[in-house]
């Protein structure tokens, strides 16, 4: 349905635009400068296909790419990130393509390096890692194939685990925190709340108006905050 309706208005979206760019690099060749070295930071927002992009800018592919990212922090749509599918994509579009092309003849067989994993976190302390980590493991058990087991993050800074707030039977829990209409208790800078998307955000906006700053999670991405809600 999603397809046919795109066809019927003449509209495009953006896995669509990537597959043109396939096409026309497989037909045209890039023409643009190519590199020596390529680093791709929060490589888990980007599709398989985004990421096969980059084979047609850089050849080094031996010692040219480097990729990090966190599997905890897919938070794009539609985007399924795991590291052992980049390092099958890697092996497969990159290093046999490339000495494929370069020899002219079969396929040869190549290697790339493992994933180093980085566990010491700078940025947050113990108490929300312990939490974040209890997260991440339901997410082993119920959806083992859906994200990659790494080892759990530590950290040197100490902190108390988030606070749980349960609003009663009946309750906003909203009101509970801010006050009624009347008498509504403003956040500062250091203070947001997290929502899930924009019907949400419309919802606490009800209740909080510019009292405020309320982000969906996307929008908090690389932002800071000392509370959050």
């Amino acid at each position: 349905m999603y397809e046919k309706m795109k066809m019927e208005f003449g509209e495009f979206d953006l896995a669509d635009f990537v597959i043109d760019l396939h096409r026309r690099l497989r037909i045209e060749k890039y023409k643009g400068d190519h590199m020596d070295f390529i680093y791709i930071d929060e490589v888990q927002d980007l599709t398989m296909s985004q990421i096969a992009l980059f084979k047609h800018m850089c050849h080094n592919v031996e010692e040219g790419f480097v990729f990090s990212g966190d599997t905890a922090q897919t938070i794009a749509r539609g985007i399924d990130f795991r590291f052992q599918e980049l390092r099958h994509l890697f092996y497969k579009k990159f290093v046999l393509e490339s000495r494929s092309d370069k020899h002219n003849e079969s396929k040869e067989k190549g290697q790339i390096s493992e994933i180093l994993h980085l566990t010491q976190n700078f940025r947050t302390h113990a108490g929300i890692l312990k939490l974040s980590q209890s997260i991440v493991e339901l997410l082993y058990h119920f959806f083992p194939l859906s994200i990659d087991v790494l080892k759990p993050e530590t950290s040197l800074i100490y902190g108390e685990a988030p606070v749980l707030l349960e609003s009663g039977e009946n309750e906003n829990a909203i009101i509970k925190i801010f006050g009624n209409t009347g008498n509504i208790v403003g956040f500062g800078a250091e203070q947001v709340i997290l929502v899930r998307d924009d019907s949400a955000r419309k919802e606490i906006l009800k209740f909080v108006g510019k009292h405020a700053l309320v982000l969906t999670i996307v929008e908090c991405k690389g932002l800071e905050f000392q509370v959050r809600i």
